[in-house]
Parts: structure tokens; sequence; C-alpha cells
């Protein structure tokens, strides 16, 4: 039987209804697909609606969410790990996603383990692609790729850009329309999680592995997590039948400069009581204006492919608003708070230089209510999640962070949290009362 946890922001669940997106009379592979993903409880057996009255999150790998937002069903990132065509750890197929449906696709950055299988979803689809300009850019080469190596799809890509290309971080806060009033969607640009930041002496890095192998120290009394899969994993989850190469090759380009810049995603979902979500599928290092470098390919001496960001990603002497590139960030993340549930990377690139400091300074700021993590199958080491949890509550710990002022943790674990649906009821007021 299907685990499904109701995240009841206050209350009892009232009765709802399917009142959401008009669409067209769904195959039954569709009803099936949002069913299957979002639980049979959530999704009319007829029109494959999603109730309206609950905001819906499903977990499909890394930093990839399924959505449904007052009955509009989207996709925040669409990679998925080992994407296969008969299930194996991951119980879900690329037609699970076309038959999803999906009206939209937001992408928080060009990389790989973001955006692949983006073009080819919204070719199949019509979904529409929400990225940065640089990310759109790889879109339509991924695009030209599918039709040049002979795949039937229906339909072109369209990928509507958000930011300037090449703007400053937090230099502008753009609005998305798509679903107003139902849903109210703004896009900052951030900074993507680096290791050429400044080694914080009081943060508690994650260990590295070598070879396989993890052998934790002790600082100040902390025990370094590692980020290791445990041994008995491949055999507990055999691999599936995998869907490329071979079968089908829907990887996004490699090309352009588009890859780290990334973006960070607020949605304020209207019902009964307004209901404020923000997700980010990385966590840079607001602390010291620092990213992971942006340069162009094949130059030697590098040469920066975004300036005043410099070679090593770092925005030294740059100001925005007056306050540097990182404290500006901190203030419009510090408008935000409090949020009721904040979907953010636990992953960061410096895990070995600062742990998870990055992802607590993400939380200080936007202030969640509830803290549901992810990028935690792709730079995290399959099976991995409860080390990256133990990196987690290190970082809380030797950050002072006190209990008053810590968010519930809904912490998710691969594979068993794949398609567990969270829910939350749109219609009561939430707990949350905005005083922390």
């Amino acid at each position: 039987m299907r685990r499904s946890i109701l995240m009841m922001v206050g209350g009892v669940l009232l009765a709802g209804s399917f009142m959401g997106q008009v669409m067209a009379k769904p195959s039954a592979a569709t009803i099936a697909a949002r069913q299957k993903i979002f639980g049979i409880e959530n999704v009319d057996a007829r029109s494959g609606k999603v109730r309206d009255d609950r905001l819906v999150f499903s977990w499909l790998t890394n930093a990839t969410f399924a959505a449904a937002m007052k009955g509009h069903v989207v996709l925040l990132d669409s990679y998925i790990t080992r994407l296969e065509i008969m299930p194996g750890r991951t119980p879900i197929v690329i037609q699970d996603l076309l038959d999803l449906k999906p009206e939209v696709i937001f992408l928080g950055h060009g990389h790989f383990d973001h955006a692949d299988n983006a073009a080819y979803i919204a070719q199949e689809t019509g979904a529409v692609i929400y990225a940065t300009p640089e990310t759109c850019d790889n879109m339509a080469i991924d695009a030209t790729n599918n039709f040049n190596n002979g795949y039937t799809l229906v339909k072109t890509v369209t990928c509507k850009t958000l930011t300037t290309r090449g703007s400053l971080p937090g230099a502008e806060i753009v609005a998305v329309h798509e679903f107003e009033p139902d849903v109210r969607i703004s896009v900052f640009k951030h900074l993507h999680s680096t290791n050429t930041g400044v080694t914080d002496p009081d943060a508690v890095p994650i260990a590295a592995t070598v070879a396989g192998v993890c052998t934790p120290t002790a600082s100040k009394g902390n025990t370094f997590p590692c980020n290791l899969q445990d041994p008995r994993d491949p055999l507990l989850f055999p691999p599936g039948t995998p869907l490329e190469p071979g079968v089908l090759n829907i990887a996004t380009s490699r090309q352009g400069p588009g890859g780290p810049i990334a973006l960070f995603y607020v949605f304020t979902v209207n019902g009964e009581h307004k209901f404020k979500f923000v997700w980010h599928n990385s966590t840079g290092d607001i602390i010291d204006s620092c990213a992971l470098p942006n340069n162009i390919a094949g130059t030697n001496p590098p040469v920066p492919a975004e300036p005043p960001q410099d070679i090593h990603g770092c925005f030294p002497g740059v100001t925005v608003n007056g306050q540097t590139v990182g404290a500006n960030l901190a203030s419009i993340m510090d408008s935000l708070a409090p949020v009721d549930v904040e979907l953010g990377s636990v992953v960061s690139l410096g895990y070995n230089q600062n742990g998870e400091r990055d992802v607590v300074s993400y939380i200080g700021h936007v202030k969640p209510r509830y803290f549901i993590p992810n990028h935690l199958t792709a730079v995290a080491a399959e099976g991995s999640s409860l080390e990256w949890k133990d990196g987690f509550y290190e970082a809380l710990n030797a950050a002072n962070v006190p209990a008053a002022a810590r968010p519930i943790v809904l912490w998710l674990v691969d594979p068993n949290d794949y398609l567990r649906p969270l829910v939350f009821d749109l219609n009561q007021k939430s707990d949350f009362d905005g005083d922390r």
C-alpha cells in the first residue's frame, strides 16, 4: 500500500475538489501516471485532475520533484537518476514523465543532473520550459540533437527565458505569470555551490572518499560524515534496463556557459491561506560571494564566461544594491521569510571544505517551517542520504542554531521516498506564526 504523508499545516483535512487546471480529456495513461506520482487519493480517477485544495510534492530523484499547485502539474528539474525503460532502483521510466503531462518544466540550472530529459519531455508533451537564457540555449541544442537522432517528436521546444543574460546574481527579481492568480512565482539568480570560497574553521566538513573507503576523523568533538554508498546498496537495489545509451540519448548538451548559472524560485500558492515555498537545486556560498567557476571552455589561462565573476567563481569587490553579491542575496532571502517550505539542496561542492554550512546559511535567511532536502543522488552517492542527514545536523550544531529556530525536517532517503507524496492542505491555516 502506498505510504502517503499529509503534512497538515494545522487542522483537519477537509473534503477537497478537483477544480484544477483545464485539460483535454485525459488518457488512461495520464490518469495512471498522475496517480502513481501524486497518490491515488489526490487525483480524480475520471478527469486526471489533481486536487486543487492541496499542494503535493513527489520526489523523483536528486533535485527533481513533480509538484501539483492548485491543480497545476509541473516538474521542478527533469533529471532522473538511472532513468530506465524497465524499473530497477528508480521506479520511474521516461514514459511516466510523458504521461504525467506537465504544463511547465522549471529548471534550476543547466547541468546534466538537473536539465537532462527536459527538451525531450517538452517536445513530446508541449510543456513550456522556464530557465536562464544560457540554459535555453542548451535546450535548443538538445531539441536539434533529438531530431537529428531520428526520434519522432510531436512538438518543438518552447523555452522561456528568465533573468537577463549576463546579469549579476540578485540584480533582478523576475515574475512568472504562467499560473496567476492561482500561483504567484518569482525568480532570481543566486550562487551555484562551490569549493572555491574561504574555508570556515568552524564548519564541519563531510569527509571525502577514496576508492570507496571513508575513514571518519574528528574535529571539535564532531565526527565528519562520509559521502559514501552503503556497500549493500547494489545488492538491495539492482539496476533495471537502462534508457541510454543505445535506446534513447536525451542528455543535456555540455556546450555553452549555462550550466552553473543557478536560479532560486519562490512560489506563493493562493488559497484560503497563502502558502509560500521556495525551491533551489544548488546552495551557494553567499558568505564569501563565491560560486562555481564558469570559465570559457578551452581557454588557458582561464577566461570567465560572465565577468565580473573571476576565474575562481568569486565576485571580489562587486556590489549589488550597495552590498556584496552574497549579502544582497541574503537580503532578498530575508525579505521572503518566513516561508512554509524550503525544498533546498543539501549538497555543496564544497562539502570537503565547509560541509553543509552554506545549507544552514540559506535556512537562516528564508526561515522555513518545513525543510525538504534535495540533490541526494548526484554528487551525493546513491544510498548516502543518511550520511548527509548526519552532516546537516552537525552543521546546525556547529552554527549554534537553537532548537526553536530549526525547521521541521522531512528528510528523504533514496530509493524509499521516491513517489511518496508530501501533501499540504491549502485550506488550513498554518501553525507557522511568522514570529521565529
